[in-house]
């Protein structure tokens, strides 16, 4: 019976023997998010429920404490205030509801809250336990101590904001107390000033070039990799807005705390992209006495086509490896097929018909098995009764729940997909059989899937529509290989990859530090 869990979690073989033994996993999850109880949206009940419907783990962290808030045009900052009332009103609600929701060896809750700062950034604390403090200090060096002595972590988040203005301070970061970076989140992309997904969705300006990973990591700075979505509509986990991976050897809450720790950590979008990356056998994350030759092993599987795997040196591409260049052939047939279904196509709310649509639609395969699938929610529209979810799943076939609706999304994006895993033969059939919007089906062979995608129309225009899209071959979704560096010793050289899927979707490694001689 295929799983989310087998499809997800079943991570990577380490590439080669090496000083990490391969024995880690890797755990998707989110580590930053918000809803009602703050000054965000959606239901405590709800964001739990959703978490553990898609993800291997979930923290939330309400907003708490804004020390050197001011006063602001058309008084805004009550909003803020108002929302640090309720989260101290409803802590014991925060903390009950992390333990309610806590699978054990399948869904870890953690507990936290943000802590916003105009003059040094945000942090969000992340805490080892169920238990934790709500506390409001006013100076970072203070909450630094507090984390520190409660082995708990702070993360900076949105560090591309110019210094001053909520952006990030690194000449006060406590490496101990802040081992990770969240550098992607539903604000965008922090990499560095050029990067896809620029700062385009808040009040502050863009991004600011001294405040991004890169010009961080070449001034010397060390952290590891994460996204999180940092949304504010509730949805934990939500597609195209960041998730955080940790290479663990189990799931559970002390393994995926010594992840972030020990930076055994990257970054992804939004599709669950599996990256694995060593240098002279060391894991992603580590700093490695000098050595002066270097072997890099890289391991990628993607949710899609993958456009090209980079070996950055120094913030220098110095290796690139291009999966979507291969030819298939008959062996291809060999290892199973991604096909991504996309639906929620429909009236625009210009059109005076900007509605929510309710889906329930199963996807069948004939002649061949449904090894797993991998699900691509999207945060909005809020609608607190309706809910995304697998119904049911087995090897012929996956039933799904979903709604959409183009309002309240990332960039205007409103549909939602699940990327099926097929192992078959070129007349395996996949069916998609709808029952809501409306009555529809469309039935593929993979051979036809393999030359074009197929519409799915649950009516006349603008009726809601759908997408079967191109079938991808394990030739373009997933590559391996070893490349060589040389050093000179002169200064410490960092290393980390970057992955570019050809639909957009990023992931991005912790950096491997070299120390100089």
């Amino acid at each position: 019976m295929p799983t989310r869990r087998a499809f997800l979690a079943s991570g990577l073989a380490a590439a080669s023997p090496a000083a990490d033994p391969p024995r880690y996993r890797n755990f998707f999850g989110d580590l930053h998010n918000h809803n009602v109880i703050g000054y965000a949206q959606g239901s405590l009940e709800r964001s739990f429920d959703i978490a553990r419907n898609h993800l291997d783990f979930f923290a939330f962290t309400p907003h708490s404490h804004w020390h050197d808030i001011k006063s602001y045009e058309n008084n805004i900052e009550d909003k803020w205030l108002n929302g640090f009332a309720v989260v101290r009103d409803r802590w014991k609600e925060v903390l009950a509801a992390a333990r309610k929701y806590e699978v054990p060896g399948r869904f870890v809750t953690m507990t936290g809250y943000e802590w916003h700062s105009t003059s040094v950034g945000d942090y969000h604390v992340v805490f080892p336990d169920l238990d934790a403090e709500l506390t409001h200090y006013n100076d970072v060096r203070e909450l630094q101590a507090f984390v520190k002595r409660r082995r708990a972590i702070m993360i900076p988040h949105h560090p591309s904001n110019r210094r001053g203005h909520r952006g990030a301070d690194p000449s006060k970061w406590d490496r101990q107390a802040s081992p990770v970076l969240e550098m992607f989140s539903e604000w965008g992309n922090a990499e560095h000033d050029r990067a896809p997904f620029p700062y385009a969705r808040h009040t502050e300006g863009g991004r600011w070039t001294r405040n991004t990973m890169q010009y961080f990591l070449a001034q010397g700075h060390r952290f590891g990799i994460v996204a999180s979505t940092d949304d504010h509509l509730g949805y934990p986990g939500g597609y195209r807005q960041g998730l955080a991976v940790v290479k663990a050897p189990e799931l559970s809450r002390a393994a995926v705390m010594d992840a972030l720790r020990e930076r055994r950590c990257y970054a992804v979008s939004g599709d669950r992209i599996y990256l694995d990356f060593t240098l002279n056998g060391h894991t992603m994350g580590r700093e490695i006495p000098y050595a002066r030759e270097r072997e890099i092993r890289v391991e990628v599987r993607g949710r899609d086509q993958v456009d090209r795997v980079e070996v950055l040196k120094n913030n220098r591409v110095i290796h690139r490896d291009f999966p979507m260049d291969r030819q298939p052939g008959p062996q291809s047939w060999n290892k199973p097929l991604l096909v991504r279904f996309e639906y929620g196509w429909g009236p625009w709310p210009v059109l005076g018909m900007g509605r929510t649509a309710d889906w329930l639609f199963e996807a069948r395969v004939d002649g061949g098995r449904l090894k797993g699938y991998q699900t691509c929610f999207l945060p909005g529209p809020l609608e607190e009764s309706r809910r995304d979810r697998i119904l049911s799943s087995d090897e012929r076939r996956l039933k799904v729940q979903s709604f959409t609706a183009l309002r309240q999304q990332v960039d205007d994006v409103s549909q939602k997909a699940v990327v099926l895993e097929i192992e078959g033969t070129p007349e395996t059939k996949l069916t998609i059989a709808c029952e809501q919007p409306s009555r529809a089906a469309v039935t593929q062979t993979l051979r036809e899937l393999v030359e074009s995608g197929e519409a799915l129309f649950t009516g006349e225009f603008p009726k809601e529509s759908a997408l079967l899209h191109r079938a991808v071959f394990a030739d373009h979704y997933e590559t391996a290989f070893t490349t060589r560096d040389t050093g000179d010793g002169r200064a410490a050289d960092f290393y980390y990859v970057r992955v570019v899927q050809a639909n957009g979707q990023h992931a991005w490694s912790s950096p491997i530090w070299v120390e100089r001689i």
